[in-house]
């Protein structure tokens, strides 16, 4: 079996919206997941309803019977339709080709799935490409419960499901409510008959869940049968929505032109060969199927799967709006001129919500409260706003964030519930039970995995960062006109004296991670290069490239950074397990791919001066042709959360990581606007 149809069926698509909303599968569309299925409704408040999980679907042809689908359950895949499969497309939205067997052009089927934007409206699409004329009968899957449950074995035998069929004209409409949650689900069809059914698929078994450690086995429901033929090159439509669908001609026709200037695979099948010859003409050796222009147009949309109309979800399925990694991501949005707009929006969204001096570390969602359990995401936030004042350039504008800034960093200085002070040398200090207070967040039992007290090295540089960014508003809106603003000394002063005091955090060889007092921690791990990648940099160049020589040995991988060097004892081989088992994994040897954006970063700061854009290019390439080629062969459709720390490979944590994706953005964006050729 060729490396392209194995690769694909281990990763894994997306369709996000506006609202938070997704659909989810895999490359052999095998839900593994519970989070998998065809439409997971989101609120706009990260609130989300999974409702559709996927299509019993067959397909007639002179008496013979092809499923399309398949089911695992915790003994077998029943039915076998992965067999039928010929090959996926992951981008720019899944699409997947189906033939009889053994695979001939006589009887192919092209299934395509996409979403609209700005509702939670999911359309599945299927196309005769073969010779013949094809019955098609398929039943919708429905689960209609919060998308981190799973409806338990029976559990939907005798709720009351409400379901109702409109055939008033040529589109097929219908509807289910769960009288017990008030979940709904519409649907239409362009074409064909609905007529009600009910059934329940027991025990529908997501083995991913299980070697997690969670309950992975569940019930979905069938309500409705849908009944239509497709001759060749004919096509056929089904929507669901959580809201009714009053015109779904329209409704089809905005969601197609959501995609329509996307590219597609050089071997996508846009309609029947008309010389029977189109299995032949499709790529099996693992080729490029999107040239550079079209990669990074499909590495934009990628990135905007994360974007919400004043948010960015860190992740999906598992995560909502976080503020550390929007702070991140909007690196990325500003670098695009259309997006500015956005990005001010969320910034201004997370100040309206600034606590204590603190911007949310995490947004509520799905019922959980929103909290402040971060430091470095408001510093992460001041610097973001210094990158956006630079791209408005307006006098008002600077004003305003100097203004909240000036309000933000005495409330740090001040702080009062004891998680964090500023030391009389101006270093900021986490308190013990404040040990989870960074990145490296991961708690077990209420105590941190990789605790983080006394003064973390990342932490730091961000604290001066944000110094620097104070400063640098106050001479941008001095420089801009007449009016000035005196800044706020004692805030230079405390500058200066961080940066003189960040020499304790140096022992010679490498950076400490943190320090107890005066007393340097000394951990491989890549915080050091996250400190070090920021527009201020706090120590010499020659430390620079010393922390980037030893990070490069100990912490490189080709999917990212490890979280901490092989040589320490503490090293976890494999994020694998329940989840105690990758908590332990998470910061202690895990590679995250977000990691590669302060990497090419420090490497710039120490390299810039010495090789040409050319090598530079080339170098950056060697560092991220993983993640590159894997989107130019269609092997993936995102970047993931982290892979195991040794011999990585698969990915883990969540399939679609925001900060992943918003890391490779800018690294590639930045090498176009070297002019060299890639």
């Amino acid at each position: 079996m060729n490396n392209y149809f194995m690769e694909t069926h281990h990763h894994e698509w997306i369709l996000t919206n506006k609202l938070g909303a997704y659909a989810l599968g895999t490359g052999n569309l095998i839900n593994q997941r519970k989070y998998h299925g065809l439409l997971v409704a989101g609120d706009g408040s990260f609130t989300r309803r999974h409702l559709v999980a996927g299509i019993e679907e067959k397909v007639e042809w002179r008496g013979e019977i092809l499923h399309l689908d398949s089911n695992n359950y915790s003994n077998c895949i029943y039915p076998e339709g992965f067999l039928h499969l010929v090959k996926p497309w992951l981008r720019p939205y899944p699409a997947f080709l189906y033939s009889a067997l053994p695979h001939q052009d006589e009887i192919l089927i092209l299934k395509e799935i996409m979403m609209d934007a700005e509702t939670n409206t999911t359309l599945v699409k299927y196309t005769n490409l073969g010779h013949h004329r094809l019955h098609f009968e398929f039943h919708p899957k429905f689960t209609m419960c919060p998308h981190h449950d799973i409806n338990a074995h029976g559990s939907l035998d005798f709720i009351d499901i409400a379901s109702e069929i409109d055939a008033s004209d040529v589109y097929q409409r219908y509807s289910a409510t769960r009288n017990n949650n008030g979940y709904k689900v519409f649907g239409a069809v362009t074409a064909g008959q609905v007529i009600p059914n009910r059934y329940v698929f027991y025990n529908v078994y997501y083995p991913w869940e299980v070697m997690s450690g969670y309950a992975g086995i569940g019930d979905q429901i069938s309500l409705f049968q849908i009944d239509f033929d497709l001759a060749p090159g004919q096509s056929n439509s089904l929507l669901f929505s959580d809201a009714p669908i009053a015109d779904p001609e329209a409704v089809i026709s905005r969601i197609e032109s959501r995609y329509q200037d996307l590219p597609k695979a050089i071997d996508f099948p846009h309609a029947p060969d008309s010389e029977g010859k189109l299995l032949a003409k499709l790529d099996y050796s693992d080729n490029y199927l999107f040239d550079r222009k079209g990669y990074m147009k499909i590495l934009e949309f990628a990135l905007q799967d994360f974007v919400t109309h004043d948010d960015v979800v860190a992740g999906y399925p598992f995560y909502g709006p976080w503020g550390r990694d929007t702070m991140v991501v909007l690196n990325a949005l500003l670098r695009k001129s259309d997006m500015l707009e956005t990005a001010e929006r969320v910034l201004r969204k997370y100040g309206d919500h600034i606590h204590n001096g603190l911007i949310p570390n995490m947004m509520a969602e799905t019922g959980r409260e929103a909290n402040y359990d971060s430091v470095d995401a408001t510093l992460w936030y001041i610097i973001m706003l210094w990158k956006l004042g630079k791209k408005k350039n307006l006098k008002g504008f600077w004003k305003e964030v100097i203004e909240l800034t000036e309000s933000i960093i005495p409330a740090l200085m001040n702080h009062k519930d004891g998680s964090f002070a500023v030391r009389a040398d101006g270093l900021l200090e986490l308190s013990p039970a404040f040990a989870h207070g960074t990145w490296m967040d991961v708690r077990i039992e209420g105590k941190a995995v990789t605790p983080r007290w006394g003064a973390p090295i990342e932490i730091n540089s961000l604290w001066f960062n944000a110094l620097c960014a104070y400063e640098a508003m106050c001479d941008a809106y001095n420089q801009s006109g007449k009016l000035k603003h005196n800044a706020n000394l004692d805030l230079l002063r405390l500058k200066d004296k961080v940066q003189d005091s960040f020499g304790k955090f140096w022992t010679g060889e490498f950076l400490a991670d943190r320090l107890e007092g005066d007393k340097a921690i000394v951990e491989i791990r890549p915080n050091a290069i996250i400190a070090l990648s920021l527009p201020w940099s706090p120590v010499s160049r020659d430390i620079m490239k010393l922390v980037l020589e030893r990070s490069f040995e100990e912490l490189y991988t080709f999917y990212g950074i490890r979280t901490l060097s092989r040589k320490d004892t503490r090293f976890r081989k494999k994020y694998y397990g329940t989840q105690k088992e990758r908590d332990l994994a998470y910061h202690n040897g895990s590679v995250w791919a977000w990691l590669f954006g302060p990497f090419c970063g420090l490497y710039l700061k120490v390299y810039r001066n010495e090789k040409s854009d050319a090598e530079i290019a080339a170098v950056f390439g060697e560092f991220i042709g993983v993640f590159r080629k894997g989107f130019m062969r269609g092997h993936i459709a995102s970047v993931a959360e982290v892979w195991d720390g040794d011999i990585p490979h698969f990915p883990k944590g969540a399939p679609a990581q925001a900060w992943s994706v918003a890391a490779l953005y800018n690294i590639e964006t930045y090498l176009d606007s070297l002019g060299v050729k890639i």
